[in-house]
């Protein structure tokens, strides 16, 4: 009885936080930073808003960077206070349908692209929360070898190795829910209702054997 009333308690406050997932749950992209970025549940990571972000905000005229021009854009900004942007990883492998990486997982499973088509010709409603999606080549965080990194073409779904001297777009993600508030904060917030299903949790345990 102990067990199952804390085991009740304790999934009722991560409920309340949002903290619980469903299983099989598909992935929901939620509005962060005021608009300025998404965090894709089930890939635990948060999205610029901007895709095209290094031209909108000035930081160079078309967008297009070489390789370490776009890992030093992508740690340099401060998105509403929030720092640690960065260029997308994962699994790196050469070809069509490479959904591993992070963003083979956001073109085909989050936005609904579709290989050998243009993100902006085949995709879901997910793809309409972003502005400035290119068809074209973004530089992934993730090397190829000394000289080259890994790109995933948003035009055909495509995934390769390119030159880091060759210039091509950027799109920032954040490891993580940039909205999330700490546990303990958390807590204090759930208000008396909650803190008093807690108390009960604290009396049954003493009045259980």
């Amino acid at each position: 009885m102990k067990n199952q009333l804390m085991k009740a308690v304790a999934a009722s406050a991560l409920t309340a936080l949002g903290l619980v997932a469903s299983s099989g749950a598909q992935a929901a992209l939620v509005s962060r930073l005021g608009g300025k970025a998404f965090y894709d549940n089930v890939a635990d990571l948060t999205w610029l808003q901007d895709a095209n972000f290094a031209k909108t905000s000035g930081f160079i005229g078309d967008g297009a960077l070489i390789w370490n021009d776009a890992n030093f854009w992508a740690g340099s900004l401060n998105i509403g206070g929030v720092t640690g942007w960065r260029l997308p990883g994962g699994p790196m492998a050469s070809g069509f349908n490479q959904t591993a990486s992070e963003m083979g997982n956001l073109f085909h499973n989050v936005l609904g692209g579709v290989a050998f088509t243009s993100i902006g010709t085949n995709h879901n409603a997910n793809y309409d929360l972003f502005s400035n999606v290119q068809p074209f080549a973004y530089w992934s965080g993730v090397e190829f070898d000394s000289s080259r990194a890994w790109v995933f073409a948003f035009g055909n779904g495509f995934q390769v190795n390119l030159a880091k001297t060759g210039r091509t777009l950027a799109w920032a993600v954040h490891t993580g829910d940039v909205g999330a508030v700490p546990l303990p904060g958390a807590l204090l917030l759930m208000g008396p209702a909650m803190l008093g299903l807690l108390g009960l949790g604290r009396s049954q345990r003493r009045g259980c054997p």
